[in-house]
């Protein structure tokens, strides 16, 4: 089905032209009509099969057919994180930049003065994290009372996060009469109680019937936990992989295989909530311009990243949360690309990955790299390090039962990272490897020792370098 049928105005028919779309998605040819009515919405739909475009263009119809002649706010995004925020912002800006609408993201981790002029400005659509949102309402008295239309991306990750309580504030701040639309890639109990408890005789559209898309291949590697940063640096320097988004579930994890991948010569960044705004969108843009090789991050980065023609998803760890697999994975495969999602898996991770298949509806298939076979010898450095002995803590893809809607933990799920001292080495993967030779300055070679780590290794996977025999 072409967009052309569905009556969009000429502004926004040149801009889809402008951005490459064609056909319909599934999830656009069933949201546009219903939201065109007015209707409130509860969408789900898999990660990558454009849900932005399915709220954006009738809202982006329905502001430009008001004629209203200075910026005035009428439409509100919600989004969980600043990643999210600004990536949608960016497609809205696309989608009518031939229309006299302005739209701006506002969000936590940046500099509130450039926004907060923004929205004295003007502006008709407004994208914002909760945290953000609220801080300008109360310190610059941001009036939503002309909100029309409400869009809540990624609700379910809106309900992990606690943030049901402010959207519930919102939606007491905007107009009286207002339509509401939430999507979500996952549709767990919890985001259907949400629905209920939100939105007015919504329309339900679930075009997820499996929850990853089919064009993601999946597989599962065995191996030691203590091995699965050795097994990393491995397979992007024996298959040359460019290009690895590599998911580890704490940062203090994702430092740690930072530091190890930097060693083994690999050109790496990191990308976590304990970094910058600043410092997390250079990481990303060198990562999409091909001077990192691999972006290691924690679940923070997998809302909101669209990094086109990714062709490789590796989770390092399994996440805490089943539905999290589905948000991790679904940033490669996007609209309609193949790509390819790598889960490392030891004993300890045999729980998650059965929550993580009876969500997906799907039985991963298990292979081993050669060498890495259970019971093979460990290389020295391991020796001493004993496999962890932790309980794991069993997690549902449904909603806990001791969380109520609107209620939050209050606990973080990243641990503080304590990044290590990084020593001045060339790896066993550098591109300058044939540069490395008897005229290489002191403290370079191939065969000189790693020093010892400053900190102790509590990565949860790995050996310490530190321990390797001399």
């Amino acid at each position: 089905m072409k967009f052309e049928t569905l009556g969009l105005s000429s502004p926004i028919l040149n801009a889809i032209t402008e951005c490459g779309y064609l056909q319909l998605t599934q999830v656009q040819e069933k949201v546009i009509p219903l939201a065109f009515e007015g209707k409130d919405i509860m969408a789900c739909a898999q990660t990558g099969t454009g849900k932005t475009a399915s709220f954006a263009l009738p809202v982006l119809e329905k502001l430009s057919a008001e004629n209203i002649d200075k910026p005035t706010l009428r439409a509100l995004v919600m989004t969980p994180t600043r990643e999210l925020a600004i990536q949608v912002c960016e497609n809205i800006q696309k989608y009518s930049q031939f229309l006299p609408l302005k739209t701006l993201a506002v969000y936590g981790g940046a500099n509130m003065n450039p926004q907060r002029k923004g929205v004295e400005q003007g502006v008709d659509i407004l994208v914002a994290t909760p945290g953000r949102l609220f801080d300008i309402i109360g310190q610059f008295n941001l009036d939503l009372s002309s909100v029309t239309t409400l869009v809540v991306d990624e609700a379910d990750r809106m309900l992990d996060l606690g943030f049901v309580r402010d959207i519930e504030k919102v939606k007491r701040l905007i107009a009286p009469s207002h339509q509401t639309m939430l999507f979500s890639a996952t549709y767990s109990d919890a985001v259907k109680q949400l629905a209920e408890k939100m939105l007015n005789e919504p329309q339900w559209v679930n075009v997820a019937e499996n929850t990853t898309a089919s064009t993601v291949v999946q597989e599962v590697y065995r191996v030691d936990k203590r091995r699965k940063a050795e097994l990393l640096s491995e397979l992007v320097g024996r298959h040359n992989w460019r290009q690895v988004l590599v998911f580890a579930s704490t940062k203090e994890s994702a430092e740690y295989l930072l530091q190890e991948l930097k060693l083994d010569g690999i050109a790496a960044g990191v990308f976590h909530g304990d970094k910058t705004q600043g410092a997390r969108n250079r990481v990303l843009e060198d990562f999409k311009a091909g001077k990192l090789r691999v972006l290691v991050a924690t679940d923070v980065a997998a809302r909101g990243l669209d990094i086109q023609a990714l062709p490789l998803v590796i989770n390092l760890e399994l996440p805490f949360l089943a539905e999290d697999y589905v948000h991790r994975i679904g940033r490669t495969g996007r609209a309609g690309l193949s790509g390819r999602a790598i889960s490392f898996v030891s004993p300890s991770d045999d729980e998650m990955l059965a929550e993580i298949e009876a969500l997906i509806g799907q039985t991963l298939p298990v292979s081993v790299a050669p060498g890495y076979e259970e019971g093979a010898p460990l290389p020295g450095r391991y020796r001493e390090a004993p496999a962890s002995t932790a309980k794991v803590t069993k997690w549902s893809y449904k909603a806990p039962k001791d969380r109520a809607i609107g209620k939050s933990s209050g606990k973080s799920r990243e641990s503080q990272a304590q990044p290590r001292q990084t020593p001045s080495r060339a790896g066993k993967y550098a591109k300058d490897k044939s540069a490395q030779g008897a005229n290489a300055p002191a403290g370079n070679g191939f065969n000189q020792a790693k020093p010892k780590s400053p900190s102790a290794n509590r990565s949860g996977f790995g050996a310490s370098r530190g321990n390797k025999p001399k």
